[in-house]
C-alpha cells in the first residue's frame, strides 16, 4: 500500500522538527487515524495501533509532569520503543530532554506544532483522508464552475480542452486537463486533482500547452474539487439523435467504469 511521505505531512502541517538527526526521507504513513497515547502513558499498550501518528497535547504533558522523573523516564522508554511513524507535540509544548534522547535512541522522529491539538488533528486527519483514499485516473478535463466541479469527458479531439478554456476565460477555474486523479474519500465524495506533471497547464489542439496560472493568474486554477456532476460530449448524430452533451450519474461514469 502506498503511503503519505512524512517530509510531505512535515510540509503541509508546517511543522518544526525536534529531532534532525532522525532520518525521515523514506518514512511514510500508511493511516489516516491518529492517536493521543493516554492510555498508553498510564502502560496500557494492548490495542495500541503503531501505525498511527501521535499527537501529544496539553492533558497527556499534564499528566507526565505529575510523575517522578524515573517513572516519567520508564513510560519514555515503553512509548518509543514501538516504532510509530512519529509524535507531535501541539499548542506549542515543548519535550524534555528525556524524550528526545530517547526518541533519537529508538529513530523515532518528534515534531512541534503551535495549533491546538483538536483543530490540528481535524486538519490531519482530512488531509490524510484525501491523500489516502482508493485512487484511480482517468481521461477527462475537471473544472470549477460557480463552486460545483464539472468532470468533462468525451473522445480525444472532441473538445475538452477547448471548452475548458472558454470557461476559465469566462472567470471559472482549472483543476485538470487531460489526466485527472480520483479519490474517493467517502462513499459519497469523489475529490479530483491533477498529476504533479500537468498541474496549471492545459493542452490545446493547433496552439500547444499553455500555462493557465501564468496567463489568467492565481484565482483561475485550483488544487482539488469535489466532482458533482459529469459532462460527455459526443459527436453529433442525425441518426441517434444526439445533442452533443450528456449529463450523467457521477458514480456511475467514474467509479464503477473503473
Amino acid at each position: 500500500m502506498s503511503g503519505v511521505k512524512l517530509t510531505d505531512i512535515v510540509e503541509k502541517m508546517n511543522l518544526k522538527n525536534l529531532t534532525p538527526e532522525v532520518d525521515i526521507t523514506e518514512r511514510e504513513v500508511l493511516v489516516q487515524d491518529v492517536n493521543r497515547p493516554a492510555l498508553q502513558l498510564a502502560g496500557f499498550f494492548d490495542h495500541f495501533d503503531l501505525n498511527r501518528v501521535q499527537i501529544i497535547g496539553n492533558v497527556e504533558c499534564a499528566y507526565l509532569e505529575t510523575l517522578e522523573e524515573e517513572k516519567r523516564v520508564e513510560i519514555y522508554q515503553k512509548l518509543l520503543e514501538h516504532k510509530v511513524p512519529c509524535i507531535i507535540f501541539s499548542n506549542e509544548l515543548q519535550p524534555d530532554e528525556s524524550f528526545i534522547e530517547i526518541a533519537q535512541k529508538n529513530d523515532i522522529p518528534v515534531f512541534g506544532t503551535c495549533k491546538k491539538t483538536s483543530s490540528f488533528m481535524g486538519e490531519l486527519i482530512r488531509w490524510l483522508n484525501v491523500k489516502l483514499a482508493p485512487c484511480i485516473s482517468i481521461h477527462g478535463v475537471l473544472v470549477e464552475v460557480y463552486g460545483v466541479g464539472v468532470l468533462i469527458m468525451g473522445e480525444s479531439g472532441i473538445g475538452k480542452s477547448e471548452a475548458a478554456l472558454e470557461l476559465i476565460k469566462r472567470g471559472h477555474r482549472l483543476v485538470t486537463d487531460d489526466v485527472v486523479e480520483i479519490r474517493k474519500v467517502s462513499d459519497d465524495t469523489l475529490v479530483g486533482s491533477a498529476p504533479d506533471i500537468t498541474r496549471h497547464f492545459i493542452e490545446l489542439r493547433g496552439i500547444g500547452i499553455v500555462d493557465v496560472k501564468s496567463m489568467f493568474g492565481v484565482q483561475s486554477v485550483r488544487e482539488t474539487q469535489n466532482i458533482d456532476l459529469v459532462i460527455t460530449l459526443e459527436d453529433w448524430s442525425r441518426e441517434n439523435g444526439l445533442s452533443g452533451i450528456i449529463f450523467r450519474s457521477v458514480r456511475d461514469v467514474i467509479w464503477r467504469s473503473s
